[in-house]
Protein backbone atom coordinates (compact mmCIF):
# COMPACT_ATOMS: atom_id res chain seq x y z
CA UNK A 1 0.00 0.00 0.00
CA UNK A 2 1.34 3.46 -1.01
CA UNK A 3 2.01 5.15 1.78
CA UNK A 4 2.84 8.64 0.83
CA UNK A 5 -0.09 10.91 -0.53
CA UNK A 6 -0.69 14.46 -1.96
CA UNK A 7 -2.14 17.02 0.67
CA UNK A 8 -5.53 16.70 -1.02
CA UNK A 9 -8.80 17.54 1.20
CA UNK A 10 -9.76 13.88 1.60
CA UNK A 11 -6.37 12.79 2.25
CA UNK A 12 -6.21 15.77 5.08
CA UNK A 13 -9.83 14.09 6.23
CA UNK A 14 -8.59 11.01 7.11
CA UNK A 15 -4.93 11.90 8.02
CA UNK A 16 -7.48 14.00 11.16
CA UNK A 17 -9.76 10.80 11.41
CA UNK A 18 -6.24 8.66 11.94
CA UNK A 19 -4.69 10.82 14.69
CA UNK A 20 -8.18 11.09 16.31
CA UNK A 21 -7.94 7.40 16.93
CA UNK A 22 -4.47 7.23 18.39
CA UNK A 23 -2.46 6.63 15.11
CA UNK A 24 0.50 7.92 13.82
CA UNK A 25 1.02 10.27 10.81
CA UNK A 26 3.85 11.85 9.01
CA UNK A 27 3.34 15.66 8.21
CA UNK A 28 5.53 18.72 6.34
CA UNK A 29 6.73 21.54 8.31
CA UNK A 30 8.73 24.18 7.37
CA UNK A 31 11.39 22.93 9.19
CA UNK A 32 11.43 19.05 8.81
CA UNK A 33 8.96 16.61 8.32
CA UNK A 34 6.94 15.44 11.80
CA UNK A 35 6.15 12.08 13.26
CA UNK A 36 2.42 13.48 14.41
CA UNK A 37 -0.06 12.39 17.32
CA UNK A 38 -2.58 13.66 18.94
CA UNK A 39 -1.16 15.55 22.05
CA UNK A 40 -4.28 14.84 24.29
CA UNK A 41 -4.02 11.22 23.68
CA UNK A 42 -0.91 9.39 26.31
CA UNK A 43 -1.12 6.54 24.11
CA UNK A 44 -0.47 7.84 20.70
CA UNK A 45 2.28 9.43 22.53
CA UNK A 46 4.28 6.71 23.56
CA UNK A 47 3.58 4.70 20.35
CA UNK A 48 5.98 7.95 18.90
CA UNK A 49 8.12 7.35 22.12
CA UNK A 50 8.33 3.30 20.41
CA UNK A 51 8.52 4.34 16.90
CA UNK A 52 11.44 6.35 17.28
CA UNK A 53 12.73 4.58 20.18
CA UNK A 54 13.62 8.03 21.52
CA UNK A 55 15.03 8.36 25.08
CA UNK A 56 12.43 8.71 27.71
CA UNK A 57 13.67 11.99 28.70
CA UNK A 58 13.40 14.20 25.83
CA UNK A 59 10.20 16.28 25.53
CA UNK A 60 8.09 16.33 22.87
CA UNK A 61 6.97 19.56 20.57
CA UNK A 62 3.10 20.33 20.34
CA UNK A 63 1.91 22.53 17.55
CA UNK A 64 -1.40 24.41 17.36
CA UNK A 65 -3.12 25.95 14.81
CA UNK A 66 -3.20 29.56 16.08
CA UNK A 67 -2.17 31.92 18.62
CA UNK A 68 -6.19 31.67 19.73
CA UNK A 69 -6.12 28.03 20.24
CA UNK A 70 -2.60 27.95 22.47
CA UNK A 71 -4.39 27.46 25.43
CA UNK A 72 -4.89 23.74 24.25
CA UNK A 73 -1.22 23.21 25.34
CA UNK A 74 -0.30 26.04 27.48
CA UNK A 75 -1.54 27.00 30.73
CA UNK A 76 -3.54 30.36 30.63
CA UNK A 77 -3.24 32.89 32.05
CA UNK A 78 0.11 33.58 31.65
CA UNK A 79 1.70 35.70 34.14
CA UNK A 80 2.87 39.46 33.12
CA UNK A 81 6.24 38.71 32.69
CA UNK A 82 6.01 35.58 31.08
CA UNK A 83 3.10 37.06 28.39
CA UNK A 84 5.22 40.63 28.04
CA UNK A 85 7.87 37.90 26.44
CA UNK A 86 5.80 36.01 24.14
CA UNK A 87 4.33 39.46 23.01
CA UNK A 88 7.82 40.34 21.71
CA UNK A 89 7.90 37.43 19.20
CA UNK A 90 4.03 36.76 18.86
CA UNK A 91 4.50 37.95 15.34
CA UNK A 92 6.93 35.57 14.34
CA UNK A 93 4.34 32.57 14.56
CA UNK A 94 3.71 30.78 12.62
CA UNK A 95 6.83 30.11 11.72
CA UNK A 96 9.95 27.94 12.90
CA UNK A 97 10.07 29.05 16.41
CA UNK A 98 9.01 27.17 19.72
CA UNK A 99 8.34 28.84 22.76
CA UNK A 100 8.36 26.99 26.47
CA UNK A 101 6.10 28.43 28.78
CA UNK A 102 3.93 26.30 31.43
CA UNK A 103 1.52 23.49 30.54
CA UNK A 104 -2.00 22.77 30.39
CA UNK A 105 -3.50 19.92 32.72
CA UNK A 106 -4.37 18.73 29.20
CA UNK A 107 -0.82 17.81 28.46
CA UNK A 108 0.68 14.39 29.90
CA UNK A 109 3.65 13.60 31.60
CA UNK A 110 4.91 11.86 28.46
CA UNK A 111 4.54 15.04 26.49
CA UNK A 112 6.72 17.04 28.56
CA UNK A 113 8.76 13.55 30.01
CA UNK A 114 7.38 14.71 33.60
CA UNK A 115 8.35 18.64 33.14
CA UNK A 116 5.82 21.50 34.45
CA UNK A 117 6.20 23.29 30.76
CA UNK A 118 5.61 22.14 27.34
CA UNK A 119 7.25 23.10 24.36
CA UNK A 120 4.92 24.67 21.51
CA UNK A 121 4.79 26.24 17.93
CA UNK A 122 2.72 27.32 15.03
CA UNK A 123 3.55 25.87 11.47
CA UNK A 124 3.84 28.12 9.04
CA UNK A 125 3.52 25.25 5.89
CA UNK A 126 0.79 25.36 4.72
CA UNK A 127 -0.34 22.25 4.61
CA UNK A 128 0.01 21.55 8.27
CA UNK A 129 -1.69 24.80 9.21
CA UNK A 130 -4.77 22.72 6.94
CA UNK A 131 -4.32 19.84 9.23
CA UNK A 132 -4.41 21.85 12.62
CA UNK A 133 -7.36 23.83 11.77
CA UNK A 134 -9.33 20.31 10.88
CA UNK A 135 -8.40 18.61 14.09
CA UNK A 136 -9.83 19.37 17.50
CA UNK A 137 -6.77 18.94 19.38
CA UNK A 138 -3.07 19.90 19.39
CA UNK A 139 -0.45 17.83 17.60
CA UNK A 140 3.11 16.29 18.72
CA UNK A 141 5.25 15.64 15.93
CA UNK A 142 9.36 15.37 16.25
CA UNK A 143 10.96 14.41 13.42
CA UNK A 144 9.70 11.83 11.35
CA UNK A 145 12.87 9.10 11.92
CA UNK A 146 14.97 7.16 13.94
CA UNK A 147 15.86 8.54 17.36
CA UNK A 148 19.76 10.74 16.46
CA UNK A 149 19.21 10.06 13.22
CA UNK A 150 19.25 12.67 10.29
CA UNK A 151 16.07 14.26 9.87
CA UNK A 152 13.55 14.17 7.39
CA UNK A 153 13.52 16.79 4.89
CA UNK A 154 11.01 15.09 2.10
CA UNK A 155 8.31 12.73 2.30
CA UNK A 156 10.64 9.97 0.90
CA UNK A 157 13.02 10.07 3.76
CA UNK A 158 9.73 8.84 5.78
CA UNK A 159 9.13 5.70 4.28
CA UNK A 160 10.99 2.85 2.05
CA UNK A 161 15.07 2.98 2.01
CA UNK A 162 15.62 6.32 2.42
CA UNK A 163 14.43 5.72 6.35
CA UNK A 164 16.19 3.68 9.16
CA UNK A 165 14.70 -0.34 9.15
CA UNK A 166 11.54 -0.08 11.10
CA UNK A 167 10.10 3.77 11.01
CA UNK A 168 7.80 3.25 8.89
CA UNK A 169 6.37 0.23 10.17
CA UNK A 170 4.96 2.73 12.64
CA UNK A 171 3.17 5.17 9.99
CA UNK A 172 -0.47 5.32 8.66
CA UNK A 173 0.14 7.80 6.20
CA UNK A 174 2.72 10.04 4.98
CA UNK A 175 1.20 13.36 3.62
CA UNK A 176 3.70 15.23 0.85
CA UNK A 177 4.33 18.43 1.01
CA UNK A 178 7.44 18.94 -1.12
CA UNK A 179 10.97 19.71 0.40
CA UNK A 180 10.93 21.66 3.85
CA UNK A 181 11.41 25.30 3.32
CA UNK A 182 14.39 25.72 5.92
CA UNK A 183 15.61 22.53 6.22
CA UNK A 184 16.74 22.71 10.27
CA UNK A 185 14.22 22.14 13.10
CA UNK A 186 12.68 25.44 14.87
CA UNK A 187 14.50 27.71 17.49
CA UNK A 188 13.36 26.66 21.08
CA UNK A 189 13.78 29.44 23.48
CA UNK A 190 12.37 29.12 27.02
CA UNK A 191 10.13 31.71 28.74
CA UNK A 192 10.88 32.40 32.19
CA UNK A 193 10.11 34.91 34.80
CA UNK A 194 14.29 35.36 35.57
CA UNK A 195 14.31 36.04 31.19
CA UNK A 196 14.26 34.46 28.15
CA UNK A 197 16.79 31.45 27.00
CA UNK A 198 18.00 30.16 23.71
CA UNK A 199 17.64 26.24 24.26
CA UNK A 200 18.24 25.00 20.43
CA UNK A 201 18.98 27.79 17.08
CA UNK A 202 17.31 27.01 14.58
CA UNK A 203 14.87 29.12 11.54
CA UNK A 204 15.23 32.44 13.75
CA UNK A 205 17.93 33.57 14.89
CA UNK A 206 19.47 34.42 17.55
CA UNK A 207 20.41 37.39 16.20
CA UNK A 208 16.48 38.43 16.17
CA UNK A 209 15.37 37.33 19.30
CA UNK A 210 18.17 39.27 21.36
CA UNK A 211 17.01 42.33 19.39
CA UNK A 212 12.99 41.39 20.38
CA UNK A 213 13.71 40.61 23.99
CA UNK A 214 15.84 43.99 24.75
CA UNK A 215 18.84 41.91 25.44
CA UNK A 216 21.92 40.65 24.31
CA UNK A 217 22.71 37.75 21.90
CA UNK A 218 25.49 36.03 25.07
CA UNK A 219 22.73 36.57 27.41
CA UNK A 220 19.96 34.61 24.83
CA UNK A 221 22.27 31.77 24.30
CA UNK A 222 24.18 31.28 27.95
CA UNK A 223 23.12 27.78 28.69
CA UNK A 224 24.16 24.34 29.64
CA UNK A 225 23.51 20.79 27.73
CA UNK A 226 22.74 18.11 29.53
CA UNK A 227 24.44 14.68 28.25
CA UNK A 228 22.08 12.61 26.51
CA UNK A 229 22.37 9.52 28.88
CA UNK A 230 21.16 11.02 31.77
CA UNK A 231 17.39 10.59 33.57
CA UNK A 232 16.58 14.22 34.17
CA UNK A 233 14.07 15.88 32.00
CA UNK A 234 15.40 17.87 29.59
CA UNK A 235 13.95 21.21 28.71
CA UNK A 236 13.23 20.87 25.12
CA UNK A 237 13.91 18.63 22.14
CA UNK A 238 17.50 18.92 20.25
CA UNK A 239 19.61 19.11 23.53
CA UNK A 240 21.26 15.83 23.27
CA UNK A 241 25.19 15.83 22.75
CA UNK A 242 24.88 12.97 19.95
CA UNK A 243 22.14 13.96 17.65
CA UNK A 244 20.86 14.46 13.99
CA UNK A 245 24.02 11.67 13.23
CA UNK A 246 24.78 9.54 9.83
CA UNK A 247 25.71 6.16 10.38
CA UNK A 248 28.67 6.61 8.34
CA UNK A 249 31.96 8.39 10.65
CA UNK A 250 31.58 12.53 10.46
CA UNK A 251 34.11 15.16 10.43
CA UNK A 252 34.06 18.74 10.41
CA UNK A 253 36.60 20.18 7.58
CA UNK A 254 38.97 21.73 7.88
CA UNK A 255 40.39 18.85 10.22
CA UNK A 256 41.05 16.48 7.73
CA UNK A 257 43.90 18.61 6.16
CA UNK A 258 46.39 16.64 9.35
CA UNK A 259 44.88 12.99 8.76
CA UNK A 260 44.63 11.38 5.41
CA UNK A 261 41.46 10.58 3.86
CA UNK A 262 39.94 7.35 3.66
CA UNK A 263 39.91 6.20 0.22
CA UNK A 264 35.90 6.52 -0.32
CA UNK A 265 35.39 9.96 1.48
CA UNK A 266 32.72 12.42 0.37
CA UNK A 267 32.66 15.94 1.25
CA UNK A 268 29.57 18.54 2.06
CA UNK A 269 30.51 21.91 0.42
CA UNK A 270 28.81 24.48 1.54
CA UNK A 271 30.57 26.47 -1.66
CA UNK A 272 31.88 25.08 -4.57
CA UNK A 273 35.51 23.52 -4.30
CA UNK A 274 38.30 24.18 -6.72
CA UNK A 275 39.12 21.29 -8.34
CA UNK A 276 42.40 19.92 -6.47
CA UNK A 277 40.43 20.13 -3.37
CA UNK A 278 37.27 18.26 -5.10
CA UNK A 279 39.73 15.51 -6.58
CA UNK A 280 40.22 14.31 -2.94
CA UNK A 281 36.41 12.92 -2.26
CA UNK A 282 34.60 10.52 -4.13
CA UNK A 283 31.17 12.12 -3.99
CA UNK A 284 30.74 15.88 -3.21
CA UNK A 285 27.95 17.50 -2.35
CA UNK A 286 27.73 21.37 -2.95
CA UNK A 287 24.57 22.73 -1.19
CA UNK A 288 25.33 26.53 -2.73
CA UNK A 289 27.80 28.10 -5.16
CA UNK A 290 27.90 31.18 -3.34
CA UNK A 291 27.88 30.18 0.48
CA UNK A 292 24.63 31.15 1.03
CA UNK A 293 23.84 29.77 4.96
CA UNK A 294 20.10 29.67 3.92
CA UNK A 295 20.36 27.60 0.98
CA UNK A 296 22.99 25.55 3.20
CA UNK A 297 20.64 24.89 6.10
CA UNK A 298 18.02 23.56 3.24
CA UNK A 299 19.84 21.18 1.70
CA UNK A 300 22.21 20.14 4.61
CA UNK A 301 20.15 16.60 6.17
CA UNK A 302 19.32 15.46 1.98
CA UNK A 303 22.56 15.65 1.42
CA UNK A 304 23.74 13.59 4.91
CA UNK A 305 20.84 10.93 4.34
CA UNK A 306 21.80 10.90 0.33
CA UNK A 307 25.81 10.45 1.29
CA UNK A 308 25.17 7.73 4.19
CA UNK A 309 23.76 5.55 1.70
CA UNK A 310 27.14 5.86 -0.62
CA UNK A 311 28.60 3.35 1.10
CA UNK A 312 31.65 5.65 1.93
CA UNK A 313 33.95 5.44 4.84
CA UNK A 314 33.85 9.30 5.72
CA UNK A 315 31.33 11.80 5.55
CA UNK A 316 33.73 15.64 5.54
CA UNK A 317 31.28 18.36 5.82
CA UNK A 318 32.32 22.11 5.47
CA UNK A 319 31.66 24.74 8.63
CA UNK A 320 31.24 27.96 9.20
CA UNK A 321 30.98 30.76 11.68
CA UNK A 322 28.04 30.31 14.54
CA UNK A 323 26.46 33.24 14.04
CA UNK A 324 23.02 33.93 12.35
CA UNK A 325 21.76 30.61 10.28
CA UNK A 326 25.05 29.41 10.92
CA UNK A 327 24.57 29.26 14.57
CA UNK A 328 22.02 26.18 13.96
CA UNK A 329 24.11 24.29 10.95
CA UNK A 330 27.11 24.16 13.85
CA UNK A 331 24.75 23.24 16.68
CA UNK A 332 23.27 20.25 14.12
CA UNK A 333 26.80 19.39 12.55
CA UNK A 334 28.72 19.09 16.23
CA UNK A 335 26.07 16.86 17.59
CA UNK A 336 26.05 14.81 14.37
CA UNK A 337 29.96 14.52 14.44
CA UNK A 338 29.59 13.61 18.46
CA UNK A 339 28.37 10.14 17.86
CA UNK A 340 31.79 8.97 15.18
CA UNK A 341 30.19 5.84 13.39
CA UNK A 342 26.70 4.81 14.16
Amino acid sequence: MTLIHLPSDDVLDRACALLATGKLVAIPTETVYGLAANAWDPDAVARIFTAKQRPPNNPLIVHVASVARIGEAVALPLSSELQWQLDCVIDLWPGPLTVVLPRSQRISDIVTTGRDTVAVRIPSHSVALRLLERCPFPIAAPSANRSNYVSPTTAEHCVGTAALPGIHDFIELVIDGGNCDFGVESTIVALRPEGPKLLRPGGVTAETLAKRFGISVDQLTECETPAASGTTAMQAPGMMKEHYSPRTPLRLYPSDREVALPKRSGRIAFQKLDPVDAARYVIVETLSESGDLGEVARGLFAALRRLDQAELDLIVVDTCESSGMGLAIMDRLHRAAASGSR
